[in-house]
């Protein structure tokens, strides 16, 4: 009887540990489980449209302009608290990497419920020829949710975009000499825009200049030339002779749609030897984009010429190219032109060098005549890389030289004989009778 008693109790203890056992696993897995819990999103907006609202019965679609911001609100919670958790927003697909806004790190407490504004840039090249999807996803170090919406890209009616401002010295500049600027323009809209007007100026001085681009075609994506998709301008020219050394600003300025519509960017310039109110300036200034250009054996180049109208009557012109017929050709395009007062030209020089001109730094001038008098002159400089000779070739050149002139021995030789062979005959024909 006291044996069995012991055994009855043994088993109450191991069933006790058993059952306490299965209450830890159990409690554990309730844990683990709750730190693994989903986020849930309870809405999401896209640029105002609820998004949540019409899932699951169709596949929503937003519709974004190329330059426009995407704006969304996401609002989610969670089941337990969670630490260093971010909200991202991006979209796939840009040549020129991802589009994305992250959030910054923030912590969640369990049964809260979170909304984050996000901001997405749509850049003005994207292509617009495809729908794109727009990804949307709360993480923290363990755990991440997404939904994803679809994007429909499309060109704005009316769009220009800058592709590059030159200026000309640069962006610090003397006041003896004006500074000269060349915009270039591309058309990234869908309608072609005509007449748009380019503007150069420093308003604190009230000094601008203007120009016109005639014809700049929509970019069609099933164009592959694209030849008048984008358009430089004439060089505009402000006139620094007036102005104290400082710094200002220059603003580059185009207007298009009938001006209803207008890109621009700001600059700063800086204006040194600065005498205030110049008495006598020059009249006519003449610069080059480029005044030392490469050019191989055979080849050519163009430099390109401006021509400024500083004074107050109008200017006939003519320009010469000198100095280059030893080495090579030049021709102006175009030799005479004429320039109003307080307006600019352009013109082009374009220089070939010989086949066989050697390699040497050339130096040229243009020269630029009111009449019979030269009233500027501008020198250039063309770095020649002219053709080396090759040793084989010069010994190759050697050996058909030989070998014609042994050729010509030949044949001489043959004549001889032949000569000779016919003298020989008519002797011996004179002798027999």
């Amino acid at each position: 009887m006291f044996i069995i008693k012991i055994t009855l109790k043994g088993v109450k203890l191991k069933m006790k540990k058993l059952l306490n056992l299965v209450l830890f696993v159990l409690v554990a897995l309730v844990f683990a489980t709750s730190v693994n819990a989903v986020y849930t999103f309870n809405k999401v907006q896209v640029n105002g449209v609820d998004m949540i609202a019409v899932l699951p019965a169709v596949s929503p679609v937003v519709y974004v302009e190329r330059g426009d911001s995407v704006n969304i609100m996401a609002q989610f919670a969670n089941t337990v608290d969670a630490k260093d958790v971010r909200v991202k927003a991006w979209i796939g697909g840009y040549e020129f990497g991802n589009i994305e806004y992250t959030t910054g790190l923030f912590d969640v407490i369990a049964s809260t419920t979170y909304s984050k504004s996000l901001l997405l840039k749509i850049p003005d090249d994207l292509d617009a020829t495809q729908d794109y999807t727009l990804h949307v996803s709360v993480y923290d170090k363990v755990t991440s949710q997404e939904v994803s919406y679809t994007l429909r890209i499309a060109r704005q009616r009316h769009e220009l975009n800058f592709v590059d401002i030159i200026f000309n010295p640069g962006l610090t500049v003397r006041n003896d000499q004006p500074l000269f600027i060349t915009v270039r323009v591309e058309n990234l809209g869908n309608k072609d825009e005509n007449d748009v007007r380019v503007i150069a100026a420093i308003p604190e001085l009230g000094i601008s200049q203007r120009t016109f681009l005639s014809d700049l075609r929509a970019n069609d994506p099933n164009d592959a030339s694209q030849e008048h998709n984008s358009e430089s301008s004439e060089a505009l020219f402000l006139d620094l002779s007036d102005v104290a050394s400082g710094n200002y600003n220059v603003v580059v300025k185009v207007e298009y749609n009938r001006g209803h519509d207008f890109i621009e960017k700001i600059f700063p310039l800086t204006v040194k030897e600065g005498k205030g109110r110049v008495t006598v300036k020059e009249e006519l200034v003449v610069d080059a984009a480029q005044k030392v250009m490469d050019i191989k054996a055979g080849q050519g180049a163009v430099y390109k010429v401006s021509l400024a109208n500083l004074g107050s009557e109008t200017q006939k012109l003519t320009l010469e190219v000198n100095g280059v017929d030893e080495w090579g050709t030049a021709r102006a395009d175009p030799s005479s032109l004429t320039v109003e007062p307080n307006s600019n030209m352009e013109a082009f020089v374009f220089v070939s060098a010989k086949e066989d001109a050697a390699t040497a730094n050339k130096l040229f001038t243009v020269r630029v005549k009111n009449g019979n008098t030269v009233v500027k002159e501008l020198q250039l400089q063309a770095n020649v890389n002219g053709q080396s000779v090759d040793a084989n070739s010069s010994l190759k050149s050697g050996l058909e030289v030989g070998f014609v002139v042994l050729l010509i021995i030949l044949v001489i030789l043959g004549i001889i004989l032949a000569v000779n062979k016919l003298r020989s005959k008519d002797e011996s024909e004179q002798s027999y009778y």
